[in-house]
């Protein structure tokens, strides 16, 4: 497997080490419903544990935790979510970084893997909103929407309902 691959390294903060996680399988939906309410994502705020189940079922969860030394458990500091059809288009989600630890790299080192994961698979493109943190993307690559191609569009379920297509 390419190096590009790997877990990436453990990050070292004045908090302490942070080190980096694939938990598609193993995170609590718990502990991350309570961690996005914690650092107020008000996108994630009405999410039930349900829904994260079934998120995590069809994505994949890239940790953040700040350990011991020696130790693989720790606090959630950050987390991004990677969805892939894994042939045309991948998309992120969830980028998020506790408060206390923003500035430190967290961010950064999540997006960039989760734009190297193989599970994302040989994709033409990645995409992704954001209402807040427009400035934080460029460095990778990302572009407003209205700067290519395509029109970004989408429709709510209680519209589609009003109009009888669900």
């Amino acid at each position: 497997m390419d190096r590009d691959f790997l877990v990436p390294e453990p990050l070292s903060t004045p908090h302490g080490t942070v080190a980096f996680f694939d938990e598609s399988w193993t995170v609590e939906p718990k502990e991350l419903q309570i961690f996005f309410q914690a650092e107020d994502v008000y996108w994630t705020s009405h999410r039930t544990i349900e829904q994260w189940r079934r998120l995590l079922a069809c994505s994949r969860m890239l940790t953040a935790r700040l350990v011991p030394e020696g130790s693989k458990g720790g606090r959630l500091v950050g987390a991004t979510r990677v969805w892939s059809d894994h042939a045309y288009e991948a998309k992120l989600y969830d980028v998020v970084t506790a408060q206390d630890m923003m500035g430190l790299g967290i961010a950064t080192v999540l997006v960039q893997w989760a734009l190297r994961h193989p599970w994302v698979g040989d994709v033409q493109r990645f995409v992704l909103e954001t209402r807040d943190a427009a400035p934080f993307y460029p460095r990778f690559g990302f572009a407003r929407g209205e700067e290519m191609d395509s029109v970004h569009m989408r429709v709510r379920v209680d519209e589609l309902k009003r109009r009888g297509l669900r």
